[in-house]
């Protein structure tokens, strides 16, 4: 009788390993792996290595509110004097699209302001008011390089930086300043190192997200991916093109990297 009890137990405990062997086959790493959505990555011809753009700490104000399930908006804010080349897709759009693929059902939307020829401490009342008026959840603000152009004090530029910063942030939005772009050209007759310098120090010191675009595009030039050497309309046509794809996939995927994933998995539950 016993021994039949026991053969009985035996079983039994022979019957629940296999389930649990079972289901841990089900669940093995490759195939929870295989479940979850693959995050678009950027094209090699893109890529930069780490040492030239390193992923940001966080964008909690971002974080939050995808996590109450409102939609991502971003505001470009910029001192370009004239938009990209005919036919070029600006970074601001492809900014978008490239989200919008790395949040699939996700609203994301991106507007612009620009500010031609304007150099910071001119830049942030209007950048303030903008956002005052559209409360977007992130600002890009591309600044710098018409400060560096006119040679102007690098103190006033750091003080307007921190003021922009802390406005934007005051009205529940996160910010990434970006800086100037790149070409051998344009680096031989003015100087720009220093506002880089500066918004990288400002940006440490913040806690706030500099994406390097002067170092990103030098990375590129020296690399031969792009020659801005060349002054045949199909060659700037290219470079154009190639440098707006690029900058918005390389930022897309750092604004992407800086979201709080649980943000965007408690909205997704939530809508099962």
């Amino acid at each position: 009788m016993a021994r039949r009890q026991g053969q009985g137990r035996g079983r039994r405990l022979l019957t629940v390993t296999a389930i649990l062997l079972a289901a841990a086959l089900f669940a093995s790493p490759d195939r929870l792996l295989a479940a979850q959505p693959v995050v678009p990555s950027v094209d090699p011809a893109c890529a930069v290595p780490e040492s030239v753009l390193a992923p940001g700490s966080g964008l909690p104000r971002v974080s939050a509110q995808l996590a109450a399930g409102r939609p991502l908006s971003v505001l470009v804010v910029h001192s370009a004097k004239s938009p990209p080349k005919p036919g070029i897709v600006g970074y601001p759009a492809r900014l978008e699209s490239e989200l919008k693929r790395r949040l699939p059902g996700r609203e994301v939307s991106t507007a612009v302001l620009s500010l031609p020829g304007e150099a910071a401490p001119a830049m942030v009342a209007p950048l303030t008011q903008a956002v005052e008026d559209q409360r977007p959840a992130l600002v890009v603000w591309q600044t710098g390089t018409v400060d560096a152009m006119r040679s102007l004090d690098l103190e006033s530029f750091g003080t307007a930086l921190q003021s922009g910063i802390a406005e934007v942030q005051r009205r529940g939005a996160d910010i990434v300043i970006m800086d100037m772009q790149y070409s051998m050209h344009t680096a031989q007759l003015i100087d720009f190192t220093p506002y880089v310098s500066y918004m990288s120090w400002l940006s440490q010191s913040s806690d706030v997200f500099h994406f390097p675009r002067y170092d990103i595009m030098r990375h590129w030039v020296e690399d031969g991916r792009v020659d801005f050497a060349d002054e045949s309309d199909e060659a700037k046509r290219r470079s154009y093109e190639f440098v707006h794809q690029c900058i918005g996939q390389l930022l897309a995927q750092s604004v992407a990297t800086m979201i709080d994933p649980l943000s965007i998995g408690r909205r997704t539950g939530a809508s099962n």
